[in-house]
């Protein structure tokens, strides 16, 4: 592990800034598409790998990881099944509530992202903040995932 900021923390940055931009834009709009409800999560989805294979390269096990996505997984797709939905069948569209829990999901996210990168600047002290912090980020891309697949699989279900 290196004591500095290298370009994967500009990358962890870039898609954690996509993450919040994509469920801010989910939430803004009345009218989402199936295909975009993925969005957020694939965004969400970077930095939590990414995170998780940086703390697997300081030889951490694996299954921490796992198992908090697979929570995050849980929580998500609870709340997905209970988001009440409008469905347009003919045009394959989903009306969501305004709601903005995603967001706070990927501002989360983003957070775990800035303190994973302020414990690679502060070098072997920061080591204790970065494995929380991965933690942290898994629950969150879980969470943005199992709400989009059970979303995306009730509407489905209703368009199909």
């Amino acid at each position: 592990m290196s004591k500095s900021v290298n370009i994967l923390h500009l990358l962890l940055a870039l898609s954690a800034a996509a993450c919040i931009h994509f469920a801010w834009q989910e939430t803004k709009d009345k009218i989402v598409k199936l295909d975009r409800l993925l969005r957020a999560p694939a965004a969400a989805l970077v930095p939590a790998l990414i995170l998780m294979l940086i703390q697997l390269s300081t030889r951490q096990p694996i299954w921490p990881f796992m198992a908090a996505f697979f929570g995050g997984l849980a929580i998500g797709g609870t709340r997905g099944l209970t988001i009440p939905l409008k469905v347009e069948r003919f045009w394959r569209v989903v009306r969501p509530p305004g709601m903005r829990a995603q967001v706070w999901i990927a501002v989360a996210l983003t957070a775990a992202v800035v303190v994973d990168i302020a414990g690679a600047v502060a070098g072997p002290p920061g080591m204790a903040w970065r494995f929380p912090a991965a933690l942290a980020a898994m629950v969150c891309a879980g969470m943005l995932a199992g709400r989009a697949i059970a979303m995306g699989a009730r509407a489905w279900r209703l368009v199909g």
